[in-house]
């Protein structure tokens, strides 16, 4: 399956890969602040609210853009947008959902267990991601996240008593994002990143803005103070529009596997966030596998880069 991203009257080689990683490097920035933002909201707002208004923001800022998509022949980004908008507002629902009943900090490290669905994902409906299975050094990686993953989550339900609603959110969301980024690099394959998420932030806009009025509070909004209100419009611009085209830039050129390898180095971020907001704090035990895991992510940053020499 082709990769190439085509824009408006030429064809362009995928980007370059000191560009894709400067993406993923950004998009890593742009997702540590979102379980941040959410928790915040916990206290101003409902989750279907705040989901309703910040794709809301997110597909306004980015609604331009919609006039300037010019299709591969026999194409149409309309009918390819649909699957990967839906999975994206499932996962939207149980990722704004989990802050009011998982702490900030144990969000960011539960949500990376996606990986293990993106694996899965991504040897099943990609072949080309198939190549890095041969890895020695992808291998090695992704068992240094995995360990990690599980030193920094087991020390954090133990501290944290986490209730069991909270935890299937957080597992149910993590297992919808794992198939988000394999469906995003299966159906939008040729399209700009900018351009496939101008379409897919519409039709999940679309979707979360029917459901707020039904099942949220949307009147709140009315009592904010401006702070809530500007953090809003913060949170979409960054922890959507932007984090979002730095991850398809990267799905374009790494693939899914790397992509959500890669990510596994925001719970760093967002913890550091938590701990200076919200007085959330790591065990030795964590920081040992937070280690680990940076490690392995970048060892299987460096094998997927390895592959695409080849």
């Amino acid at each position: 399956m082709t990769t190439r991203i085509s824009l408006p009257a030429q064809t362009h080689r995928p980007a370059p890969r000191t560009g894709a990683l400067l993406a993923l490097f950004g998009a890593i920035l742009c997702w540590s602040s979102v379980p941040l933002f959410l928790r915040y909201f916990t206290a101003h707002l409902d989750a279907w609210t705040v989901n309703g208004v910040r794709y809301g923001i997110a597909a306004l800022l980015l609604a331009p853009l919609l006039f300037q998509i010019e299709a591969p022949p026999g194409r149409s980004i309309w009918r390819d947008a649909w699957i990967p908008a839906l999975i994206n507002t499932i996962g939207q629902v149980g990722w704004a959902l989990t802050p009011y009943y998982i702490p900030a900090g144990v969000m960011g490290f539960g949500i990376r267990s996606a990986f293990f669905f993106t694996l899965l994902a991504g040897v099943w409906l990609l072949p080309d991601e198939r190549k890095i299975m041969k890895s020695p050094l992808f291998w090695v990686g992704a068992v240094a996240c995995i360990s990690g993953i599980g030193l920094l989550f087991r020390d954090s339900i133990a501290t944290a008593h986490l209730p069991l609603l909270g935890l299937i959110l957080l597992f149910s969301t993590a297992a919808v994002w794992g198939f988000y980024g394999v469906s995003v690099r299966r159906t939008m394959h040729g399209y700009a990143p900018h351009h496939s998420f101008a379409v897919i932030c519409l039709y999940t806009a679309v979707m979360l803005g029917i459901l707020t009025p039904i099942l949220g509070h949307p009147g709140q909004l009315f009592r904010l103070s401006p702070q809530p209100l500007i953090l809003l419009a913060v949170s979409a611009i960054v922890g959507i529009a932007i984090a979002h085209v730095l991850m398809y830039r990267v799905l374009h050129r790494f693939g899914a596997l790397v992509q959500s390898g890669g990510e596994f180095m925001t719970p760093f971020l967002t913890y550091c966030g938590a701990a200076w907001l919200f007085g959330e704090r790591l065990g030795s035990g964590q920081w040992i596998g937070g280690v680990a895991v940076i490690a392995g992510s970048l060892l299987m940053i460096r094998a997927r880069i390895g592959i695409g020499k080849r």
